[in-house]
């Protein structure tokens, strides 16, 4: 029995004849559904394919046409200044004493840290970029999306995400415009219809999906879930992709010393601020980052870009994060979000065709320094009860979605070792 049909989900399934998947939502998905508002398609947050990984390709290059960018535009705002990401590959395009400044502070890290292992994500930026980025562009950015002081932060999460310093395209970049060859997501592809979840639309084949099936006790000493409409369920072998701080929760026996340690797991809430406007080309970009402290968004980015559609109009997706245990006014937050893009994109409110705001209360998981040692203290106990768990929620980890996939399909195989050589 696996619970949750998101990518880890699905991947295991997938790979374990006779699974069947218990869906709390009304469509599988998880993460990366989509749905269509005022004739454009929107993710639940800006989603794109980058992968390398040859087996997910086959599957999801098979859902349909596909918008293949081969140089994607990304793009940052700080201050009325619009700059190529990542800033610190492209100094050139600061201000000359902002440029000089960095290059200064980026030059003396490399001689001051060279050697030393960072503690936290604030010395890892330190080491790697100096003073100057640190503070008056990872430190913005870090407070508005995450929401946790620097120091508190882990680094286990950067893998692909924040490139490590590398001196010569910094000192290139400082000198001039250098074409960005660095960042992971710099060719990407994308559906032509459907948005994100299109791309994944083949995964759902061939797995047994019981979709409102919301559970909410699990007995792990008689091997059964009780769902919420009443219904009992036994398994042989339970697979749980839903959050860990839940599926503790939801076990009664689980010891105190668990439920202390899943209580240490944080996570964002995630609003999604989706609007039209009736106008064409209103950014060169795919995506790009806010960096203004006075302004909520944090990321924007450009659904009609990514799929290659050209209608006349533009459709634009803000994102906005906050703590888990916020409740900000969701009106004016969509308000605000369209008035501040309007100011940065030059358009008018006049132009607006519609806006809406869409609120998911657990998004990215928070990589603490206290992260690491709760998901393996929860996971350890769960795993001696017979119950293993996957993905982003499951692992409690900041995992793409190919890597959620790979991961429900590795558990599967592993599994599958296991019945055998048994």
């Amino acid at each position: 029995m696996v619970l949750g049909a998101g990518l880890a989900g699905l991947g295991f399934a997938r790979h374990c004849p006779g699974a069947r998947v218990f869906e709390a939502e009304a469509a599988p998905g998880g993460y990366a559904r989509s749905h269509e508002f005022a004739g454009a398609w929107f993710d639940q947050g800006a989603h794109i394919c980058h992968s390398q990984d040859e087996d997910w390709l086959s599957l999801v290059c098979a859902a349909g046409p596909l918008h293949e960018m081969p140089k994607s535009v990304v793009l940052n705002h700080k201050a009325g200044h619009w700059f190529a990401y990542p800033v610190q590959n492209h100094l050139a395009d600061l201000p000359p004493d902002q440029r000089d400044a960095a290059l200064k502070d980026f030059l003396s890290a490399q001689e001051q840290y060279r050697g030393r292992e960072p503690l936290n994500y604030e010395e890892w930026c330190r080491f790697q970029y100096g003073d100057y980025l640190l503070e008056n562009f990872y430190r913005l950015y870090t407070a508005k999306y995450w929401h946790v002081p620097m120091a508190e932060l882990a680094t286990d999460w950067l893998g692909g995400r924040l490139l490590p310093s590398q001196v010569e395209n910094i000192l290139a970049g400082a000198k001039g415009h250098q074409e960005e060859m660095q960042a992971v997501f710099r060719t990407f592809r994308y559906p032509r219809q459907g948005g994100f979840e299109a791309l994944i639309a083949p995964l759902y084949r061939e797995a047994d999906i019981r979709l409102n099936r919301r559970a909410v006790a699990v007995d792990a000493a008689r091997r059964r879930v009780t769902f919420q409409d009443g219904a009992v369920e036994e398994y042989d072998a339970l697979v749980s992709t839903i959050p860990l701080p839940a599926l503790a929760g939801m076990i009664p026996d689980a010891p105190a010393d668990v439920r202390e340690a899943a209580g240490r797991l944080r996570a964002l809430q995630h609003y999604c601020v989706n609007f039209v406007v009736d106008r064409e080309n209103l950014s060169a970009a795919n995506w790009f980052y806010v960096y203004d402290p006075d302004i909520a968004v944090s990321r924007v980015s450009f659904p009609f870009s990514l799929s290659g559609e050209r209608n006349g109009r533009t459709a634009i997706q803000a994102e906005i994060f906050v703590p888990g245990d916020a409740r900000p006014d969701e009106t004016a937050l969509r308000e605000q979000a369209v008035a501040d893009l309007g100011r940065l994109l030059k358009f008018s409110a006049s132009e607006v065709a519609a806006a809406e705001i869409c609120a998911y209360p657990m998004s990215y998981v928070v990589s603490d320094l206290a992260r690491a040692a709760a998901v393996r203290h929860v996971r350890d106990w769960l795993r001696g009860r017979g119950i293993e768990t996957a993905g982003l929620f499951g692992n409690w980890e900041y995992v793409w979605s190919d890597r959620a996939f790979a991961g429900g399909r590795a558990l599967a195989e592993a599994k599958g070792r296991e019945a055998g050589s048994s």
